[in-house]
C-alpha cells in the first residue's frame, strides 16, 4: 500500500518538508547527506528526546557521495537521525554493487544494527537484504530502490515519476499543448530513466497534440548529451522546449543552446538542483530543477524505522515524496534553507 503524503503544487511549488504523492506510474505521491546543515528542521516527535537514550544503531548505506544531492542527502540522514534517537554508521559504495552487498554482510556479521537504510547500487544487494532479515534485522530502502522488495520493510523514494509529468506539464502551461517538444534521457534501463520515463509519458499521452521531435539518451552526463544536442540544433528542426533528466545533461544542453544563439529563450527543466543549474536559473538561462526532498526522503525513513523498533505494523510499506520545484521565484527560499545542496 502506497502512502500519500502531499501534492505537488501547480506551478511554482512552495518549499514545503511534509509533502508526499503516489507512485512512479507518474500520479502524484509523497517526495538529500555530508554536510551537517540541513537548514530544516525535524519535526518534533516523541523521537526528539535522544536524552532517553539510543533506539539503536542504523546502518545507512548509499551508492555513491559524488555529486552534491547524495552528499547532502547522507549529511541530513545522519542529521536526522539524531533527533529520531538513533546512532549511524554511514558508508558510501563507490557505485559498486559488490562494495554495497559486502558492506551489508559485513554489518550482518557485527551483530550491532538494528536495521539498514539502503540507497542501492542494483538488484545484487537483494541477497543482502534476505541475510539481514532472516538475521533479525529490518530492512528500509532509500531513494534508489530495488524490484525486488520481498525481503524489504518499506521503500521511501522521491516521487522522479512526478518530476517527468511536471517538467512537461509547466512547459504546457507556457507554451500551450501544441509545441516541439525534445527529450533527454537518462541511461537506458536505469531504474531512475524508467521511473521519470513513466512521469513524460503520462504527460505526452495528456496533451496528445505535443510534437517529440528528438528524444534520446544522455547517459546522465554533460558530454554525451552535448554530442546528442549539438546534432538536433544543427538538423534545422524547430525544437520549442525541452526537458531533461538531470542537471549534469541539463549542463551540456544549455551550452549548445548558448552556441546556438537561444539560451534563455527555450524553456528547461531538469532534475537535482546542482549549483551550476541553480546559477542558470538565477540568470534566467533554465526555467527550473526538482530537488529531491531529501528531508522529507529521511524523515519517513526514520519514522519508519522508529516504528519497527518499536514493534509496531507498518500500514504503508511504500512511501513516495514529492519533490520541490525550484524556480527563479523561489530560489532565494530554496538557497536559505538548503544551504549544503548547492
Amino acid at each position: 500500500m502506497k502512502k500519500l503524503l502531499a501534492v505537488l503544487l501547480a506551478g511554482t511549488m512552495i518549499l514545503s518538508l511534509a509533502a508526499c504523492g503516489k507512485s512512479s506510474t507518474g500520479e502524484t505521491k509523497a517526495p538529500a547527506a555530508d554536510t551537517g546543515e540541513t537548514g530544516d528542521e525535524a519535526p518534533q516527535t516523541e523521537a526528539d528526546d535522544a536524552s532517553a537514550g539510543s533506539k539503536g544503531k542504523i546502518l545507512f548505506l548509499q551508492t555513491h557521495n559524488n555529486n552534491s544531492f547524495m552528499a547532502y542527502m547522507g549529511e541530513v540522514f545522519v542529521e536526522t537521525a539524531k533527533n529520531y534517537g538513533f546512532e549511524v554508521d554511514h558508508l558510501t559504495a563507490g557505485s559498486d554493487e559488490a562494495v554495497q552487498l559486502s558492506q551489508i554482510e559485513q554489518g550482518i556479521a557485527s551483530e550491532q544494527y538494528v536495521g539498514i537504510v539502503c540507497d542501492c547500487t542494483g538488484e545484487g544487494v537483494t541477497q543482502g537484504f534476505k541475510e539481514a532479515k532472516e538475521a533479525g534485522m529490518y530492512v528500509l530502502t532509500l531513494h534508489e530502490g530495488v524490484q525486488d522488495n520481498s525481503n524489504v520493510d518499506c521503500v521511501i523514494a522521491c516521487s522522479l515519476a512526478e518530476t517527468g509529468y511536471e517538467a512537461i506539464r509547466l512547459e504546457v502551461e507556457e507554451l500551450g499543448d501544441s509545441f516541439n517538444l525534445a527529450i533527454v534521457n537518462g541511461s537506458e534501463g536505469h531504474g531512475a530513466t524508467v521511473a521519470i520515463r513513466q512521469g513524460y509519458d503520462k504527460a505526452l499521452e495528456e496533451f496528445p497534440n505535443l510534437k517529440v521531435v528528438f528524444d534520446g539518451a544522455g547517459n546522465w552526463n554533460a558530454e554525451e548529451a552535448m554530442a546528442l544536442t549539438e546534432s538536433w540544433f544543427s538538423s534545422g528542426e524547430k525544437i520549442d522546449g525541452i526537458v531533461c533528466m538531470n542537471d549534469g545533461m541539463a549542463t551540456g544542453v544549455r551550452q549548445v543552446m548558448k552556441d546556438n544563439g537561444v539560451l534563455g529563450t527555450i524553456p528547461i527543466y531538469s532534475n537535482d538542483c546542482e549549483e551550476d543549474t541553480l546559477k542558470a536559473v538565477e540568470a534566467g538561462e533554465q526555467s527550473g530543477s526538482f530537488d529531491m526532498n531529501a528531508q522529507a526522503q529521511c524523515d519517513a525513513a526514520l519514522e519508519v524505522m522508529q516504528k519497527l523498533v518499536a514493534g509496531e505494523t507498518l500500514e504503508e510499506t511504500e512511501i513516495y515524496v514529492a519533490p520541490l520545484l525550484v524556480t527563479k521565484e523561489n530560489l532565494e527560499e530554496y538557497r536559505s534553507t538548503h544551504a549544503g545542496n548547492y
